[in-house]
């Protein structure tokens, strides 16, 4: 059999809102996440960094993240740093945060009231004193993490170790890597990068919560006094008399006569065409009320 003629939709196909379709959500390129986390971390970080130094110029921006396959040599320091271990969440997700040693130094020396310019690494090392006065930085960095990642409070991060040996190789070389570089401009020097070298499968589990999070909704049950729907108006009326009238009588109905009503004893309240409950009706404080007798779960024609 062979069908003939064309077929022509009646009226258009119904467009739904996706919030309220709530589509599952697509499996995103992990370096596109850790591109908007970034963005995320750098706006937070030159925050935090604004109160730890007040008045000192620094400035914060997100570079491109790379994935790096075991053994590439792609050592982006350049020059000694300062290597700190961190762990993330529950589950202790861990990376390495790298910054060049002439830039810890810059950031101690604005904290002690210098003005962070021509901060010269003396014999090429940084004091020990410097060492122990970064743990200051590390403060707002977690904070910094804490609200790129959207966790609770900065202590679900926290810092490890530090390794400040010049010839340190370079994190995690050895294996599949992901880096995330900072740029930083401290009172107007040399720019510098903040590091953030991620091993393995690292990045899939830092993420993986907050995926979980984001999905968790579609398959939860919507609920009427939640967002989107609790903040929408919604006209009821409640329907005390429903009669009919010949049409005769309709056409000889004239201002002043009276039309006798009996109010039923259960009076419906709707909502558009769902009948939603059912009462009795009464005064309160001179105004006419309805007494709720009876809610209404399924649709009532």
């Amino acid at each position: 059999m062979r069908p003939e003629g064309s077929f022509v939709a009646d009226r258009l196909a119904a467009q739904h809102c996706a919030e309220l379709l709530r589509a599952p959500r697509q499996a995103a390129n992990p370096l596109t996440e850790l591109a908007h986390f970034g963005e995320q971390l750098a706006a937070a970080l030159g925050e935090q960094l604004g109160q730890l130094c007040p008045g000192a110029k620094i400035g914060v921006e997100a570079g491109e993240p790379l994935e790096l396959q075991a053994n590439t040599a792609h050592d982006r320091r350049g020059g000694p740093v300062l290597n700190s271990t961190v762990a993330i969440g529950p589950k202790d997700v861990m990376m390495i945060a790298s910054l060049p040693q002439s830039a810890v130094l810059s950031l101690v020396d604005l904290t002690l009231g210098g003005t962070g310019k021509d901060c010269a690494l003396p014999g090429g090392k940084l004091p020990m004193s410097a060492q122990l006065m970064f743990t200051r930085f590390e403060k707002p960095l977690a904070a910094a993490l804490a609200e790129a990642l959207e966790m609770p409070s900065a202590d679900a991060v926290s810092f490890r170790n530090q390794n400040t040996a010049p010839n340190a190789s370079a994190p995690f070389a050895g294996c599949k890597r992901t880096i995330l570089p900072i740029r930083l401009v401290i009172a107007d020097a040399e720019p510098c990068e903040l590091v953030f070298t991620f091993p393995g499968a690292s990045l899939t589990a830092l993420f993986a919560d907050r995926t979980k999070a984001e999905t968790a909704p579609r398959n939860a049950q919507a609920v009427p006094n939640a967002e989107p729907f609790a903040g929408i108006p919604l006209p009821l009326k409640a329907i005390l008399v429903d009669m009919a009238i010949p049409v005769a009588t309709l056409a000889k109905l004239q201002p002043g006569m009276v039309i006798p009503v009996t109010v039923a004893r259960s009076v419906p309240l709707v909502a558009g065409e769902q009948i939603v409950a059912h009462g009795t009706v009464g005064a309160m404080d001179d105004f006419t009320a309805l007494q709720l007798t009876r809610i209404t779960s399924i649709k009532e024609k």
